[in-house]
């Protein structure tokens, strides 16, 4: 297994560059489990609905835990402490031993392949877990994203945490069912 501390996997042929789609991704491996940390109050019943209906599919694949960490109350005085306090109750629930990936608007894009490819490499380096850290309206707090092992985006515009649940559980879906070699990603 692979230092805490080191950073991204090399997960494309070349930089910037993704496997072209005929190339297969099917292959055998360990499932590796996946928590999901995401730092909101809530969520509206349709988002949790959805988030609920990718979950279920999902844990035909491997385990999925979803941890839900409260933010920091409006009345907080300065940005900079909510987001360190929520930084605070991220780190807790993170082992040394987790593959940490942070999503984040200024994070690298990445392909559903490239996202099987990590899923993939973490197997293969025998990384005990896989944590996807959902960040506040304000981010993810310094501490958080100098314990990620990366940092990616689902998209170049900025999603609410409730739409960035839902699709980070579609992609790893898609993801699985590329290692899987079954038809759903076309």
């Amino acid at each position: 297994m692979q230092a805490a501390s080191s950073r991204g996997l090399n997960i494309s042929a070349s930089a910037g560059h993704t496997a072209p789609q005929s190339q297969s991704l099917a292959r055998s491996l360990r499932p590796i489990p996946i928590t999901v940390v995401t730092v909101a109050k809530g969520s509206s019943k349709g988002a949790e609905l959805m988030a609920l209906e990718w979950a279920d599919k999902l844990k035909r694949y491997t385990s999925l835990s979803q941890i839900q960490v409260k933010p920091n109350p409006k009345n907080a005085k300065e940005t900079a402490v909510a987001v360190r306090h929520e930084g605070e109750r991220v780190l807790k629930v993170l082992q040394p031993s987790d593959r940490v990936v942070l999503l984040d608007e200024r994070g690298r894009d990445i392909s559903s392949e490239d996202l099987a490819r990590l899923l993939a490499q973490a197997s293969d380096q025998s990384w005990p877990l896989v944590v996807f850290c959902i960040g506040g309206p304000y981010g993810h707090a310094p501490a958080v994203r100098a314990r990620g092992n990366d940092t990616i985006r689902l998209s170049k515009m900025v999603l609410n945490h409730q739409v960035a649940h839902v699709v980070l559980l579609e992609q790893l879906y898609r993801a699985w069912t590329i290692l899987r070699g079954e038809p759903y990603h076309h």
